[in-house]
């Protein structure tokens, strides 16, 4: 709390001066020299003076560094909103959307309040999924994981290593490619195969590729309706390792993503994997081990409170009772308090595109009662235990034994 009770004085301790910056840029009491602090402007008529530990939002204040979405929304309307994220909408709807704005706005406005006086560890954000009703949203989270034992697939050695680092960021290894947006279509699964993919074949050959997810949207079968129907109806990170294995993957500019479903066309392949790796369930040091020494993992995650993310250290799954897996991920590093995720819905959603999931709830197990609705394959089972915060360490994989596709065309 202690820790807490500091960085709120930080935060709201930020004076505003009347008028505007000079043109130096800096401000305090050696304005006139580079050691003067920078001067952020906030309105027309007003700026503040920001620590050298924070960067400037223009016309929104001083933030630290992770915060750069946190703001009151003071005054903010729905037209304000409209134009920032350029909606628009048919007359029909638009005062629907608008009650989901002001409701929306007023979630933010409670829980933002709350992180400014210590009691939150995450802050929420008026973003472009601010408009969404709860069915919307949902379509963006339609993924499941398949546990058939019919399926070909390697358990994780058990390998002896040194001790992991104390943290680790694969984004700093030119290993991951720019995040990237899903839109409409329930294909989250298939990003999170096609990034895994990306970031292994980068690994094991200097080369780092931009792949199509939609090679498994239009491609991937699933005959047990793991995630529903396939497609942008849902699927699974594993079903689309398998065609990987047996198919390969096309790059992106030669099967650009639609954002919908088409039928399976002849394509390259450009990389093909031989198997994949799932991580033993609900074991923290598993993940840890797999991101230090193999490479980023795909991974499924309950993502029913992610819709107003902002920054910070999430906690949100753990606080209420968000646990039916029906997301799927990228996980990319690790701290000590934090899992760092890339996620599939723009570089303007969270901390440009990725959330930290908390790791407080490590050792922590919840009951998803709705593994039909996000988790599971036919039979569906009536429960399932799941571990960490929003599940993450529960269904964790990655491929193995990539490789260069053929000049052979796959004709389907």
């Amino acid at each position: 709390m202690a820790m807490w009770s500091s960085f709120l004085l930080l935060v709201v301790g930020v004076a505003a001066h009347s008028g505007t910056c000079p043109a130096s840029k800096k401000c305090g009491a050696d304005a006139g020299s580079e050691k003067g602090l920078p001067c952020c402007q906030i309105s027309s008529t007003s700026f503040e003076c920001c620590s050298s530990s924070e960067a400037c939002i223009p016309n929104v204040g001083c933030r630290c560094a992770g915060e750069e979405n946190l703001r009151d929304y003071e005054g903010y309307s729905f037209e304000d909103y409209k134009q920032e994220f350029s909606k628009s909408y048919a007359d029909h709807e638009h005062e629907s959307r608008r009650s989901i704005f002001e409701a929306n706005l007023r979630k933010v406005q409670a829980h933002n309040a709350e992180y400014r006086q210590g009691r939150r560890t995450w802050y929420m954000a008026m973003n472009e999924l601010a408009d969404l009703s709860s069915e919307e949203f949902g379509v963006r989270r339609s993924t499941k994981v398949a546990h058939s034992a019919n399926r070909p697939f390697l358990q994780l050695d058990a390998e002896v290593h040194k001790p992991n680092p104390a943290a680790f960021d694969w984004r700093s290894k030119g290993v991951v490619t720019p995040v990237k947006d899903q839109g409409g279509c329930g294909s989250c699964w298939a990003f999170s195969a096609t990034e895994t993919v990306e970031s292994h074949y980068a690994i094991a050959s200097g080369k780092l590729l931009t792949l199509a997810p939609q090679t498994y949207v239009d491609c991937v079968e699933n005959p047990d309706d793991c995630g529903g129907t396939g497609g942008c109806e849902g699927a699974t990170m594993e079903l689309a390792f398998n065609l990987t294995i047996s198919k390969g993957i096309a790059l992106e500019s030669a099967l650009p993503y639609e954002g919908r479903d088409e039928s399976c066309p002849s394509y390259k392949p450009a990389v093909k994997a031989k198997s994949y790796v799932r991580l033993p369930i609900n074991e923290a040091a598993s993940l840890e081990t797999a991101l230090a020494t193999k490479g980023p993992m795909s991974v499924t995650v309950a993502a029913g409170s992610w819709q107003l993310y902002g920054g910070g250290i999430f906690s949100g799954c753990s606080e209420g009772s968000d646990n039916t897996l029906d997301h799927g991920v990228q996980a990319v590093g690790y701290a000590k308090d934090y899992w760092l995720i890339r996620n599939s819905w723009g570089p303007g959603w969270g901390e440009k595109g990725y959330i930290r999931l908390s790791r407080a709830s490590d050792k922590k197990t919840f009951v998803d009662h709705n593994p039909a609705d996000g988790e599971a394959c036919r039979p569906y089972p009536k429960t399932q235990t799941i571990g960490g915060e929003c599940g993450v360490l529960f269904d964790s994989s990655y491929p193995v034994g990539l490789v260069a596709g053929t000049e052979e065309e796959i004709v389907v």
